[in-house]
């Protein structure tokens, strides 16, 4: 590629960008098509941004519930504890414990009422550990207290079972016997054992109207897993290396257990999040290129008043393949100068919403997790942009310069 060429033809191009047209209307198409991709832009902004802050809200809400990595058996519902190497695991950097958990679909009832959930038993210390306390919004995590086990239960669940904290009403579960058997008998069919509730908790997501903790030793009668459990949930000491933790427990563990990070926790959660900020991006992508598509009138009515230029430029030895650099150039130039402006408006009214929350989710005295759209700017959000922008703009410019026939006009 010969810069010297190249750099001509962007000056020249650039020039004639800022430089007075003979004819107005000529000024005014290039003017609705800057407007055009800059109002693209900006919106492709702001809507990747939104995504972003509701994707960071949503994960922010389950990644406090989740723990940082769950661990599970390739095959089969459960294993057993001592075929598990927790010592090693608890030796990795940046583990700070190892928790037993077992956990599974149960019936519940409450007086007259009834649902499934899912039962999660864990060491009476696990609400501690993971700092769930603020969690409950009415009566406590607490999942011992004076040497008696006590369940907490999800605010949804609790609400459609209608439970009364002060009641001496107790939460009744059933879970199928595992080995024993009797068709004449359904009812003989499940384990049953009872539990009062210490209190609610309120996760803000799904969790509220499927989880119900419980201590360990109680989920473990109820389900007859005798030295098993169904996972091992492993936190870590605020290590950010999630990553390295990982590759060091998969290459521990081996093929026999399975070790999901909280994002793989919720794979269909995110994964159905970014399919939807991509949708939303194709689509404006779209009208971003009808926008820019507008340049190819632009151009074909600049080369029509340039005749007396492009003839000066061939005296002076300028080929077809130069001049039509040109006008590629001025194509460019026109696409990225609405590309930039739009990212700018975008990037400011997005540092407006997070800095002031200027668009609300309704009145103040309603009762959300935030009371503003939530919005996280990206880097690659900007790139992605302007990219988008450029490699648009160019083929656009490529096939309205092509389809150009190039004459020898008289001074």
């Amino acid at each position: 590629m010969d810069l010297h060429r190249v750099k001509t033809a962007f000056y020249v191009a650039l020039r004639y960008l800022f430089s007075k047209k003979k004819h107005n209307i000529i000024n005014i198409v290039a003017i609705i098509s800057t407007l055009g991709i800059m109002a693209s832009a900006a919106a492709l902004i702001i809507v990747l941004s939104v995504f972003n802050g509701m994707e960071t809200l949503i994960a922010g809400s389950f990644n406090t519930f989740n723990p940082d990595f769950t661990i599970t058996a390739a095959e089969g519902k459960s294993f057993a504890v001592d075929s598990f190497p927790t010592q090693e695991v608890r030796a990795i950097q940046g583990v700070a414990s190892v928790q037993e958990v077992v956990s599974d679909m149960t019936l519940v009832t409450y007086e007259e009422k009834q649902m499934l959930v899912r039962l999660k038993g864990v060491a009476p210390s696990y609400p501690a550990v993971r700092q769930w306390e603020p969690l409950a919004i009415d009566g406590t995590f607490d999942l011992t207290y004076q040497q008696c086990d006590y369940a907490a239960i999800g605010a949804i669940a609790a609400g459609m079972l209608q439970i009364n904290l002060n009641s001496l009403e107790r939460l009744n579960f059933y879970y199928p016997k595992r080995t024993k058997k009797n068709l004449a008998n359904p009812a003989d069919a499940f384990n049953k054992r009872t539990l009062p509730v210490s209190g609610v908790f309120s996760t803000n997501t799904a969790y509220d109207e499927q989880y119900v903790f419980c201590p360990i030793d109680f989920a473990r009668e109820l389900m007859r897993y005798e030295g098993e459990v169904t996972s091992m949930e492993v936190l870590l000491n605020g290590s950010k290396d999630y990553r390295a933790v990982q590759q060091s427990l998969e290459k521990l563990l081996g093929n026999r257990f399975i070790v999901k990070n909280q994002y793989q926790q919720e794979a269909l959660l995110f994964k159905t999040m970014k399919s939807e900020k991509l949708i939303i991006f194709f689509i404006l992508a779209f009208i971003l290129i009808v926008a820019i598509f507008n340049i190819i009138g632009t151009l074909g009515m600049l080369i029509v008043e340039k005749k007396t230029d492009i003839s000066v430029l061939q005296s002076l030895g300028a080929d077809h393949g130069l001049i039509r650099q040109v006008f590629i150039w001025e194509g460019l130039l026109i696409s990225m100068l609405g590309g930039l402006i739009g990212m700018v408006i975008g990037f400011v009214v997005c540092w407006a919403q997070q800095t002031f929350h200027l668009i609300t989710f309704g009145s103040p005295e309603a009762s959300y997790v935030v009371s503003y759209y939530p919005v996280a700017m990206s880097w690659t959000d900007f790139l992605v942009v302007f990219l988008s922008v450029v490699v648009i703009s160019l083929i656009t410019s490529l096939l309205s310069t092509r389809a150009i026939k190039y004459e020898k006009y008289a001074l």
